[in-house]
């Protein structure tokens, strides 16, 4: 090229990044001047307003609630979720707003946020005291009118000021009587009248003692909700945001004002290259001849030598370098100057000997040509490996005038290669060696443990509660324990010991070369011990336990594959024994899980087999000792191992959806069998049957038990239901419509197991039940001297006062029924009255309960 030419390039070039210049000016300009969309704005203050207008419905809300204005905690509720969702709208920051400003309205966010957790707590606490505290004060003037007003009974003087004293507190909340009250009601429990008002005495005085306790707890918790630093968290963060929405503001604004002034240099410039480009389109038109000489030239070097990705080098018949490619260059580290006239010997790594040399020359002599893998080194000392391939050019005698050698950097395709053999047997997170290089590892140590004979342990290790971590902090916080507990194994363990991830949260060590079970023990109390070390994850210190099964070679196993099992099941039986410690294998473990198999198995057959059976466990009326009804309890009589108890067939059918088909039968048996007894001319009692959850949620129930009373033609007063607490409250809404169902069908319906759940009195008279059945683990704290359960004693009174009737199951002693039938409990079951027993036997309770009634 010309240099008039490379000077109109020049100009060219010039023209062209100034061009680009102030077009890249103006780009960055405009997206600088621009500002905070108005409906982003308005839609973060509107969400400011709502919180702040949330915040102010939930202190009047509590108020309300406080005040007795207000009878439930939907609003609170919905006040709280209303703050928590527009939280999380305005932790979404508008883009636009300075960095500076943004860092402190995400520091003014996460203190609101903080605040309002704070309060929700509070609320939380709140609304659990204060319906307690409602019970006990709906109930306590009631109890002290017909306590007052019972001409059986003549009140003290102390106790008329005690129940004013106490009316008094109830309605203002002074917390100054709250220690006198305390003690005048110490006073009246000591001195607790053994006559007819007791039970109306007891329960006014439980009462009581409720209303002392939680009046001083709510009025603390309505001054925390109301003294909240919420409201001052949102103002600030509301100042903030108006300041960092104004600064946006301020600063689009100059950015536009700058806009203006560089898109006027712009037109200028335009105008100015245009007239410039059109002098130089003449003056190009006078190079074109010569250009095009000059292309070709460049293209006969540019497309086969300059441009080639290989590198390229050329030598004469002495091999003596003439000339080289850039792609050599940029390869070997050396310029054409550095190997200009020697002998590619200079790239020589000397991992190839002189016979490696010799057979090369030799047949490119002979051949012409030779190809294949050499080692080579860079200018750096670095060494490469490279394909080479070489091809010696003739000239018409036939005698060899040059050299021409291509070769390729095949470095990166090693180290894929290489990369790609690590991940085929290596865990991608941990890096540890996977299930397909523990296999190889496990009989490389059997092998060696056969030739040494010596023994070889496998340890299988599971993390406790893993899950855990991954559904509060999130799978990525898991991985980082994952990652961690795999460097504290490999610390612990020998560099002939294999430590692997086989997935999740399951670790194998192989241990090579061990002489006795000890061993396998030492490394294993090694092992767990550092894995339980705290953990630092997102903030928190946790402790995460683990446990491990050992298996033994040759002992357990002769194989990979069932050292493996019997690892895995030892560590399964370490779990079961409490975690955090380990198990060798022993064959009785395999039994076990092979048993427990089997019967899950043969449970799936159970029905058709006719193997399952109801036993009738009797309720006795408290007061009078007679027969007043029966619980129907399935059992599993089991062709070869007898009567399975249902504490063990029962969680399997759940597990596997057998337990609908087992309830369905349970309704359709208690029928037919009180069809049977009907019949037979005997005196039935109601039977109550247990219904799962799956049952519930799933089967029309109302349906499912009215064709089993028609198909068997029986009373609907002869069949109750019995239904847990936290069944109910899965769907409070579906579960009250079916329960309306099945009153207006009069089905007697009993919520069992009551204590152990929710125990609300709300809910109570939500559910149309007609009994509650207190669970067994408040009767079994009555000890053998009756002294009081409080709790117990609680439940009946409130049940009665709701029209509920109330059963006590667990009995099992004369001071609990004592106890019971002193606090008016209608109904008992238990041991003390007989144990669950088949149908043919309950048939001689009644026919004994038919006599008795004829006889009278």
């Amino acid at each position: 090229m010309t240099p008039a030419a490379r000077s109109l390039r020049r100009q060219r070039l010039r023209l062209g990044l100034g061009f680009a210049a102030l077009v890249v000016l103006v780009t960055w300009l405009f997206h600088q001047a621009d500002d905070v969309s108005p409906e982003v704005h308005h839609a973060y203050l509107q969400s400011l307003r709502r919180v702040q207008q949330a915040d102010v419905e939930l202190n009047a809300a509590v108020v309300s609630s406080y005040a007795d204005l207000l009878h439930n905690y939907d609003p609170m509720q919905q006040q709280l979720r209303a703050i928590r969702r527009e939280g999380r709208l305005l932790a979404r920051l508008p883009a636009a707003l300075p960095s500076s400003h943004r860092i402190r309205l995400e520091r003014a966010v996460d203190r609101l946020v903080d605040s309002h957790q704070a309060k929700a707590d509070d609320v939380d606490r709140f609304q659990r005291v204060h319906s307690v505290l409602r019970n006990s004060e709906d109930y306590l003037p009631r109890l002290v009118d017909e306590l007052l007003s019972d001409p059986a009974h003549t009140a003290s003087p102390e106790l008329v000021r005690f129940t004013r004293h106490l009316l008094s507190f109830a309605g203002s909340g002074d917390n100054g009587q709250s220690a006198a009250l305390a003690d005048e009601l110490a006073a009246l429990r000591r001195g607790r009248p053994d006559d007819g008002a007791t039970g109306r005495l007891g329960a006014m005085l439980i009462h009581a003692g409720v209303v002392i306790e939680r009046r001083q707890q709510v009025d603390q918790l309505v001054r925390n909700i109301l003294m909240a630093p919420s409201a001052q968290h949102l103002d600030e963060l509301t100042r903030l945001y108006v300041e960092g929405h104004e600064a946006a503001q301020q600063t689009a604004t100059h950015f536009r004002q700058m806009l203006y002034l560089v898109s006027l240099l712009l037109v200028a410039y335009v105008i100015y290259a245009l007239v410039r480009l059109a002098r130089d389109r003449r003056q190009m038109a006078l190079l074109d001849a010569a250009q095009q000489r000059a292309e070709g030239q460049i293209k006969l070097y540019g497309t086969v030598f300059t441009n080639a990705a290989e590198g390229m080098v050329i030598t004469d018949a002495d091999a003596r370098i003439l000339a080289v490619n850039p792609a050599f260059s940029t390869i070997t580290g050396y310029a054409l100057g550095d190997v200009l006239g020697r002998t590619p010997a200079v790239l020589n790594s000397g991992r190839q000997g002189k016979e490696f040399y010799h057979k090369m020359w030799k047949e490119l002599t002979e051949h012409g040509t030779w190809q294949g893998e050499i080692w080579n080194r860079r200018k750096d000392g670095e060494f490469y490996p490279e394909w080479l391939s070489v091809a010696a050019v003739r000239d018409e005698a036939g005698q060899t005038s040059h050299y021409i050698g291509v070769f390729t950097d095949i470095s990166e395709r090693k180290r894929n290669e290489a990369r790609i053999h690590h991940l085929a047997h290596h865990d991608a997170l941990t890096g540890l060696p996977n299930r397909l290089l523990l296999e190889d590892r496990i009989d490389q140590a059997m092998l060696g443990a056969r030739r040494n004979k010596r023994s070889m342990a496998l340890i299988f290790v599971d993390l406790d509660r893993f899950k855990n971590i991954n559904d509060t902090l999130g799978h990525e916080i898991g991985d980082v324990l994952l990652i961690e507990a795999a460097q504290r194994g490999l610390s612990v363990l020998r560099d002939t010991d294999t430590l692997s991830r086989l997935g999740g949260d399951e670790f194998v060590v192989v241990l090579s070369d061990i002489e006795s079970r000890q061993d396998a023990m030492f490394v294993a109390r090694k092992l767990l011990a550092a894995l339980c070390q705290p953990y630092l994850l997102a903030g928190h210190e946790l402790t995460v336990s683990a446990s491990a099964g050992i298996a033994l070679y040759p002992e357990d196993g002769q194989n990979t594959s069932e050292l493996l099992r019997k690892a895995d099941a030892a560590m399964y039986r370490a779990k079961d024994e409490g975690r955090n410690t380990f198990r060798f294998f022993s064959a009785e473990m395999n039994t076990a899980s092979l048993g427990e198999l089997l019967l899950e198995n043969d449970l799936f057959g159970a029905l058709e087999r006719d193997e399952l059976e109801m036993h009738y466990q009797p309720k006795i009326d408290a007061v009078t000792g007679e027969l007043a009804g029966a619980e129907a309890l399935m059992r599993w009589r089991h062709r070869e191992q007898g009567m399975i108890p249902p504490s063990r067939f029962i969680p399997l059918a759940e597990e596997n959806g057998l337990i609908k088909a087992f309830g369905a039968w349970a309704i359709e048996s208690v029928c037919a069998q009180q069809r049977a007894w009907l019949d037979a001319g005997l005196l039935v009692v109601p039977v109550a049957v247990n219904i799962s959850a799956q049952q519930f949620s799933q089967q029309d129930l109302p349906q499912l038990v009215a064709h089993a009373l028609a198909d068997h033609g029986l009373p609907p007063q002869l069949l109750e239901l019995e239904l847990t607490e936290s069944m109910l409250m899965r769907d409070s809404r579906r579960a009250t419509e079916v329960l309306q169902t099945l009153r207006n069908m009069h089905i007697h319906v009993s919520i069992d197991d009551f204590g152990t759940g929710y125990s609300s009195l709300s809910y109570l008279r939500q559910f149309p039940a007609q009994s509650v059945k207190i669970d067994r683990s408040f009767v079994s704290e009555i000890n053998e001297d009756g002294e009081a359960v409080p709790l117990a004693a609680a439940i009946i009174a409130m049940a009665h006062e709701l029209g509920l009737a109330v059963i006590a199951e667990g009995v099992e002693t004369g001071a609990q029924h004592g106890y019971l039938r002193e606090h008016a409990c209608d109904q008992l079951q238990g041991f003390l009255f007989g144990r669950p027993v088949p149908a043919a036997e309950f048939s001689d309770l009644l026919a004994g309960r038919r006599l008795e009634g004829l006889g009278g």
